[in-house]
């Protein structure tokens, strides 16, 4: 894999001024997700357009994608394949995954800038697209820039920590996980629809969806990080 993309540090204070230079405009950014329990997904300011995880992908990504079901994305939905010569772009790809179907839904308008370019500008195949990202200069020198601006163990590196992101959003009424590494057997990434859900209960559906899916199957492992992508 090219290491042309760094992997980005899973922090608040490193992906919000990311996504402000990408075009996503105030107040929206970034925020800790401190756990899944109610009382502290309450915390969680509104609206809340997306999370964000970080997982250990060493126990969960070996069986996981044979179990996941394809089904037909909304016209709607922005959705990429994270390509293998994208090197260490999955953090960056949920995050264009969040902002973008946060603007398609209606609830941000996005500022002139690289990610409006390039969702303009980027085809509807959802391979092609994840190659207009590979392309997609101006993204990866800020990506990078904001990687090397990290301060945890690996940052600025091509070290990923054996760590991946995905990102849960809510497209027209239904839950959607989006992983441009979940591959049919074409060869080609699929989103996963996780069943129905709404503004009200996107956060409890998402969280459900997380400890079900993803913490149950390495339960002991503390590499779990959660970030939401709301109205600040």
């Amino acid at each position: 894999m090219s290491s042309s993309w760094l992997p980005l540090e899973s922090t608040p204070e490193v992906l919000t001024p990311f996504v402000r230079k990408l075009g996503c405009p105030a107040p929206w950014g970034f925020t800790d997700v401190f756990g899944l329990d109610d009382e502290l997904l309450a915390m969680v300011p509104q609206p809340c357009a997306a999370l964000v995880l970080l997982f250990p992908c060493a126990a969960i990504s070996a069986e996981r994608p044979r179990e996941l079901r394809r089904e037909a994305p909304p016209q709607n939905m922005f959705f990429a394949q994270q390509h293998d010569d994208c090197g260490n772009a999955c953090g960056t790809i949920a995050i264009i995954h969040s902002v973008a179907n946060a603007a398609a839904s209606g609830r941000l308008a996005l500022d002139a800038g690289p990610l409006a370019d390039l969702i303009r500008d980027a085809p509807r195949d959802v391979a092609a697209r994840g190659r207009a990202l590979v392309a997609a200069d101006k993204i990866r020198d800020l990506s990078n820039s904001t990687a090397a601006a990290g301060e945890t163990r690996g940052a600025g590196t091509d070290d990923n920590q054996g760590q991946h992101y995905v990102a849960l959003v809510e497209v027209d009424g239904s839950l959607w996980e989006l992983d441009g590494r979940n591959l049919g057997e074409d060869g080609v990434a699929f989103p996963v629809c996780h069943g129905p859900t709404s503004s009200a209960t996107f956060l409890a559906d998402a969280a459900a969806v997380i400890k079900h899916d993803f913490v149950s199957r390495d339960p002991t492992n503390l590499n779990f990080s959660i970030l939401a992508f709301a109205q600040l």
